[in-house]
């Protein structure tokens, strides 16, 4: 029995890679997707990580400002400022000491609050700390003592950080307001305050100062993730900017799409896409448009009194690049993979069609045997 020989159709090869093809392109693109959500929660994890570092750092530097605060407060000079008896005051007077320090004409009314020793050295103070743009002190009764400039207010008793500090017997601790732009001013400030108690507990006082809050954005600046990845800071119950790149939207607008970084507290995520959002423009304004972001946050908590959210935001189409690159190329392989074997098949199958022995072949005149050619003449 002769050995059994097999043979491969190529047409059955065809068929079976042009059938397989489809499965292999739908696998590789369900592997793509899982890659790309889990790219997506790496790099969010990523930029929850960086808010929670930037927000550490944001609470350590005002936790240096009040420190500062807390150790002028405990300087003697203030003490006995602010236990010297202290003059009444009439009505009068005190109309007449506000138009001076509003006005600045009355040098001889504004000495005893600018040229005092003490108010020397709250100037100095300043100097050294440029960030500092005013130091005051002012007594139990909210009047003003010292001063480092002619700025502020001579009388702080319906101030909001002089009503909670003005309690005797509270709990020591520091006032820290809300970042905000004084009236007619350019520059948003923050407000500090610290009391000055004796050790039986009387209060004398308290140290006021007011911090330019470009210094505060000195912590979020360095925060870069790839090109468009950057910090901001947030006020956490209505999502106003307080701190960004973008000067010009401090104070006036909200963070994009704040409603979904409000989603992502309520579900206890650490960070969110945030969809993209269109802007309305103003009189003879453009319409500014957001693209999609990813999103991680941090609420700010170990500060008494402002609600902060430090925010920090990367678009989607960069953080998901590597993905969205390995998917193109995926594309062009499975059009490349995909086009060879159609023209595999088309190829082998025109081939199996043609004959073996060409058709102009002559059997009749050349492979007649020369006997039968004899015959036939």
């Amino acid at each position: 029995m002769g050995k059994r020989h097999y043979y491969l159709d190529t047409r059955v090869l065809a068929v079976f890679f042009f059938v397989s093809m489809p499965f292999v392109a739908f696998g590789s693109f369900v592997v793509v997707r899982v890659a790309r959500g889990l790219l997506q929660d790496t790099v969010g994890g990523n930029l929850e990580q960086r808010a929670l570092q930037t927000k550490l750092l944001l609470e350590r530097y005002v936790g240096d400002q009040v420190v500062h605060l807390r150790l002028l407060a405990l300087d003697e000079s203030v003490r006995q400022a602010l236990q010297a008896p202290a003059r009444p005051a009439s009505p009068e007077d005190l109309k007449r000491i506000e138009q001076a320090w509003a006005a600045g004409t009355d040098a001889k009314s504004l000495e005893p609050l600018l040229g005092s020793s003490l108010a020397l050295r709250l100037r100095e103070l300043t100097q050294v700390r440029p960030a500092v743009k005013l130091i005051q002190v002012v007594d139990n009764q909210g009047r003003l003592l010292a001063s480092s400039s002619r700025a502020g207010r001579v009388l702080h008793t319906d101030m909001p950080w002089f009503r909670s500090l003005s309690t005797e017997g509270t709990e020591m601790g520091p006032y820290i307001g809300d970042i905000r732009r004084p009236a007619g001013g350019r520059v948003a400030v923050l407000d500090l305050g610290y009391p000055v108690d004796l050790a039986d507990g009387r209060r004398l006082g308290a140290v006021y100062a007011v911090i330019d809050a470009l210094d505060l954005y000195t912590v979020l600046a360095p925060v870069r993730v790839g090109r468009t990845g950057h910090a901001l800071l947030l006020r956490a119950k209505d999502g106003l900017i307080l701190a960004s790149d973008e000067s010009h939207k401090i104070l006036l607008d909200p963070f994009p799409g704040f409603a979904a970084i409000e989603a992502a507290m309520r579900e206890r995520r650490g960070f969110w896409i945030v969809p993209q959002t269109r802007k309305k423009p103003g009189e003879g304004g453009t319409e500014t448009v957001e693209p999609t972001r990813l999103v991680g946050y941090s609420l700010v908590e170990q500060m008494p009194g402002p609600q902060w959210l430090v925010v920090v935001e990367q678009d989607l189409a960069e953080a998901m690049a590597p993905v969205e690159g390995i998917t193109r190329y995926l594309w062009m392989h499975f059009i490349g993979a995909f086009g060879t074997v159609i023209l595999l098949a088309l190829y082998f199958s025109f081939k199996l069609e043609t004959p073996v022995i060409e058709e102009e072949l002559h059997l009749h005149e050349e492979h007649v045997p020369s006997g039968i050619k004899a015959t036939e003449s």
